[in-house]
């Protein structure tokens, strides 16, 4: 090979076309891709990360070559070839065979397709529906049922060192104010992991473990008239690639959750299972969707430190979908939050409603609704007598029920049994709760209060007056049995109440025996 071409730097390579005149350049952080008329030509950076190794041309053209094989598989019409780059008269470098003695650099010559026929793309513009999605869902189930598989015992082991590696990168990436809750979130998918242990490591010695795409994103999709290609496998990491099917299918899971669209997401594992294939239960893909938001999130971060910059909003909405999908892993489940009034349950609801995506249900609000008073009017006292909080707890438990599938947060006193036994016999026994107790000094409780007496936005109508009432009259949860009661002493940071919370609810999530 020629050594005549200088190294590629970082920098984009000044590659020039004799058959087009205006060339598009796209910019990933391993590769930068040419656009020239009806083709284009990938070019590898010269780079070492942890997960790839593209220092020398010799090690770029294997991968080119490596890229074309796989990718036929899905995309059998999309890529040519091999291409070298050689010098030019008068300075750059241009296309030649790929056996090009004067060869220094290689390019994968591929068909140009539209960007705008991306599923990507599609979805952004609302031009894409469930149909495609269905039609993704069969098409991966047979790719999976196609691939070469690899029968081995650990899956799990493999689960775990992948979550493990990723989650250490981005410790080190990570503002330092944001490591606490990383570490609160890496320790509730290992509750969730555990829990799953068995199912991973079933799943790899019945087959499930194939040389599968490995980077499975929506952009990746490619929707025309009625084809579907699916470009841009993993090729520089067999490890990436050969992974349990439902690891590969989680990319796009993920992927259809941080756009909002959860029923496709749930359509498209749907038609996976429909078609044949095996994604594991639910849980499972959750879990392994939280992972896909981490490696982004990873991406977000290297790509940020590549062009100089601070890590942008991107990283953020990812590392808080991965704690969202997380959560999601926890489902069908209620968490029920109770205390006194002012003890900070409604905060702490607001908050973990917030972070995990549950649906947040309160009892001063299906009241009010109940008595058709917007949510912020202060409630006469007919609407707090017995009977009225019995019904009221009812309705609730009826509610929670409903939102179970998906999780649900309900805030409420709970501070009488007859109101709890009339929440739990509509909530139902084949829904998993528990029962989080808030409780704070009478001190701390009273100066809440009256804090927030002339709140005029408050929804509780309970002042000082019912917050001393209730100090001591607290009936004790007796009844609910030890490992589904959590005490909270709640005159702390609400953060680290969500994070201990968080990881008291994977736990138990993962711990019931309906599981």
């Amino acid at each position: 090979m020629s050594t005549a071409l200088p190294p590629l730097t970082p920098a984009r390579p000044d590659l020039r076309f004799e058959r087009a005149d205006d060339v598009e350049v796209r910019e990933t952080h391993i590769s930068w891709v040419f656009l020239a008329g009806d083709r284009a030509f990938k070019v590898k950076k010269p780079l070492l990360l942890p997960y790839l190794d593209y220092r020398t041309p010799a090690q770029r053209l294997a991968m080119c070559r490596e890229e074309v094989r796989l990718n036929r598989r899905l995309a059998p019409d999309v890529y040519f070839g091999v291409r070298s780059l050689v010098p030019r008269a008068g300075g750059g470098l241009t296309l030649s065979d790929a056996d090009d003695p004067a060869a220094g650099e290689y390019a994968v010559e591929m068909r140009r397709f539209d960007e705008a026929d991306t599923l990507a793309a599609r979805l952004s513009r609302g031009a894409a529906g469930r149909d495609d999605i269905a039609r993704l869902g069969r098409r991966l189930a047979l790719f999976h049922g196609d691939a070469a598989a690899e029968r081995r015992g650990d899956g799990a082991e493999l689960v775990k060192r992948a979550l493990d590696d990723t989650l250490a990168t981005l410790r080190s990436q990570v503002a330092p104010g944001q490591r606490p809750r990383l570490a609160a979130h890496e320790r509730m998918a290992a509750a969730v992991l555990s829990s799953l242990w068995e199912q991973l490591d079933a799943r790899g010695t019945r087959g499930s473990i194939r040389d599968g795409h490995g980077d499975l994103r929506l952009e990746h999709v490619v929707l025309e008239d009625d084809a579907l290609a699916i470009v841009d496998c993993v090729e520089f990491a067999p490890g990436l690639r050969r992974i349990d099917v439902a690891a590969d299918l989680a990319f796009p899971v993920m992927e259809l959750h941080r756009l909002g669209r959860a029923d496709f997401a749930d359509g498209l594992v749907a038609a996976y299972r429909d078609a044949g294939g095996d994604p594991g239960d639910d849980p499972l893909l959750a879990l392994l969707a939280a992972y896909r938001a981490y490696v982004r999130a990873k991406v977000a971060f290297t790509r940020a430190r590549q062009r100089d910059r601070d890590a942008d909003e991107d990283a953020d909405a990812l590392l808080g979908l991965a704690a969202r999908l997380l959560w999601r892993a926890l489902a069908p489940s209620v968490i029920v939050i109770a205390g006194v009034s002012a003890s900070g349950k409604s905060t702490l609801a607001e908050l973990v409603a917030a972070e995990s995506g549950f649906t947040l249900l309160s009892t001063d609000a299906l009241r009010k609704a109940r008595a058709g008073l917007a949510s912020t009017a202060r409630a006469p006292d007919s609407l707090y007598t017995d009977a009225v909080n019995r019904a009221t707890y009812a309705a609730l438990g009826r509610a929670a029920a409903d939102a179970a599938g998906q999780g649900a947060i309900v805030d409420g006193t709970f501070r009488r049994r007859s109101d709890r036994a009339a929440f739990f016999a509509e909530l139902g026994e084949n829904v998993t709760s528990l029962v989080v107790e808030c409780r704070a000094p009478a001190r701390v409780l009273r100066d809440r209060a009256a804090a927030r007496e002339h709140d005029d936005r408050r929804v509780s109508d309970a002042d000082r007056h019912v917050v001393d009432a209730q100090i001591g009259a607290f009936e004790p949860l007796d009844e609910v049995a030890a490992h589904d009661h959590l005490l909270l002493r709640a005159d702390r940071d609400p953060a680290e109440l969500v994070s201990e919370l968080g990881e008291a609810a994977a736990r138990h999530a993962t711990a019931s025996p309906a599981r």
